[in-house]
């Protein structure tokens, strides 16, 4: 992903190395970066990460495995623009979108994301068949989907998880809430994230 910057540790878990042997490659100025201050953690941006992978023969395959790559599926523009906007605030996901389901197909095929936010009224499918058609591939089995609609009564959401969904949030919803879903849905701790231009509470 442009632009985005790793830990020590996730740069250890993606080269295969512990984090005090990536702390020494900082240290020895054989991978470049930055502290988060004097004396502050370590910071290593995409580009540094690449190069350093490149020239000590580790493929750049791992890299791509460590992403977290997140597509949107909305039929509506403003959640097409909202929803990345908020969540490549710290660049820490991979966002990719699609308007329809069929395009969505497409992008899971070449993109295997490892969250899927789901619109569940599309213009061209259900999308709960979008997303029984996800996890009904091998490689995006274990893919979490986080429906959204603003259109779905309360029978409907408890049928969600027959479909293979792994959580829903009714729109219109606040920012903050989505992406505290969405990190847990990666497994990782929820923080504050900055209010951007717009919202749609």
């Amino acid at each position: 992903m442009k632009n985005r910057v790793f830990t020590t540790g996730e740069v250890a878990s993606i080269c295969g190395v512990s984090a005090d042997t990536v702390s020494r490659w900082f240290d020895l100025g054989q991978i470049d970066g930055y502290r988060l201050g004097p004396g502050g953690d370590r910071r290593i941006p995409d580009e540094s990460l690449r190069k350093f992978m490149i020239s000590h023969g580790i493929p750049l395959e791992r890299l791509e495995e460590g992403e977290r790559r997140v597509l949107v599926v909305d039929d509506d523009p403003f959640y097409l623009d909202i929803i990345p906007s908020v969540l490549t605030q710290a660049n820490e996901f991979a966002v990719i979108t699609a308007s329809t389901g069929f395009d969505a197909g497409a992008m899971v095929v070449e993109h295997n994301p490892q969250l899927v936010i789901l619109d569940i009224h599309l213009s061209d499918m259900d999308g709960r068949m979008v997303c029984e058609r996800v996890k009904n591939r091998p490689e995006t089995r274990n893919t979490r989907i986080l429906g959204i609609s603003g259109f779905i009564d309360d029978d409907e959401v408890r049928e969600l998880a027959y479909y293979g969904f792994d959580d829903f949030l009714k729109k219109p919803f606040k920012i903050e809430e989505l992406a505290d879903r969405v990190r847990r849905l990666f497994e990782l701790p929820v923080s504050k994230v900055t209010r951007p231009r717009r919202d749609h509470d």
